[in-house]
């Protein structure tokens, strides 16, 4: 999978469609990794260490 941006010239579509209704695409790119980020924080337990 590409997550490379549309360029203008070869999409005038596209950019219409972001001008219309914003970069969805980025947007749900954006929230996909910020989703990534908290999981990731959420499931790191590198700081718990075993008590002995």
């Amino acid at each position: 999978m590409t997550t490379s941006t549309h360029p203008a010239s070869h999409t005038p579509i596209y950019e219409e469609l972001v001008e219309e209704h914003g970069d969805i695409l980025a947007e749900a790119r954006a929230a996909a990794e910020h989703s990534q980020l908290t999981a990731s924080r959420a499931l790191d337990w590198s700081d718990l260490r075993r008590r002995d």
